[in-house]
């Protein structure tokens, strides 16, 4: 059983250190919870080299492996392209809007691709490709739209606050999730069985929420219990749900999706949860930038 790594550990081991420890968990990629755990401390930090390291080699091992899953393969296939597009942009001109040959080949290595296709993708993901959205188009949350709407919000976070690619990355499954649970009723309260048989009525629903693309203090809550509490425990993607929501609310106002007063009023709302937030963070070990960003949320 590989031994999880703290940030403070990381930050403190000679490149060699490093390259050793992620080699070793990328061959354990099988014990999902380790190679999780680093996979998001590394994203959250936005260390891409070293992410492309560990996802290599846990690709590598997959492949060669005859009793891996086809969904983690694909998983930690399509994580080890992306990390190395974001790895292209974060080093790319601003004006830059097609793959180079280097970055084609190390694609082509993993998969086969279309240079056009790369290139649509890179262009959205820059933000030269933008959808006029309406809310009906997101209603429901379909997920292509979804998907199309998460790379245009990881364009703006990087563009407009400077929130690094890595990072952003780790709620871009995650907030469509929490949103379709949401909708389908499973962030609702379950109801003692004894409690329905003594009533014989069953516990009135709790209202919807306003917008069918803003979180709320009250199922948002229930969804970071699953994160920090179900194995593999994540930390690093809850902390970077949270403290990214701010964010994802201006993304919302700038795309004309959410006006200024529903903004403020779900600030207002998710405002509490980072008190037990940061009690909670105030004890990961190794890692004192989490409690700090939960800390400052509110300071938008």
């Amino acid at each position: 059983m590989s031994k999880l790594i703290t940030w403070q550990e990381f930050e403190e081991m000679d490149g060699a250190t490093r390259r050793e420890a992620l080699a070793e968990i990328g061959k354990m990629v099988g014990e999902t919870a380790v190679f999780q755990h680093t996979t998001d401390l590394l994203s959250y930090h936005n260390q891409l080299a070293w992410l492309i390291h560990l996802l290599q080699t846990g690709y590598t091992q997959l492949q060669s492996s005859s009793h891996a899953s086809e969904w983690q393969l694909q998983t930690v296939t399509a994580l080890l392209m992306d990390v190395l597009i974001f790895q292209y942009l974060d080093s790319a001109p601003a004006d830059s809007a097609s793959a180079p040959p280097e970055l084609i080949a190390a694609l082509q290595a993993i998969v086969p691709i279309e240079a056009e296709a790369l290139n649509r993708y890179l262009a959205h993901l820059a933000g030269y490709t933008q959808y006029q959205w309406e809310r009906e188009h997101l209603a429901e949350h379909p997920p292509q739209n979804m998907a199309a709407l998460m790379i245009e919000f990881l364009a703006f976070a990087y563009q407009e606050e400077g929130v690094a690619y890595g990072r952003s990355h780790l709620i871009r499954p995650l907030l469509p999730t929490y949103l379709v649970e949401r909708r389908t009723g499973q962030l609702t309260p379950r109801q003692d069985l004894g409690d329905l048989m003594r009533s014989g009525r069953p516990i009135p629903k709790p209202p919807a929420s306003f917008h069918p693309l803003v979180p709320d203090s009250d199922s948002l809550q229930r969804f970071l219990a699953k994160l920090l509490n179900y194995d593999p425990v994540r930390p690093y993607a809850a902390a970077a749900l949270f403290t990214l929501l701010p964010t994802w609310l201006r993304f919302l106002q700038v795309r004309q999706l959410l006006t200024e007063a529903e903004a403020g009023a779900a600030l207002d709302d998710l405002a509490q949860l980072r008190a037990d937030l940061q009690s909670y963070f105030a004890n990961l070990p190794g890692d004192v930038g989490v409690e700090t960003a939960v800390a400052n949320w509110l300071n938008r």
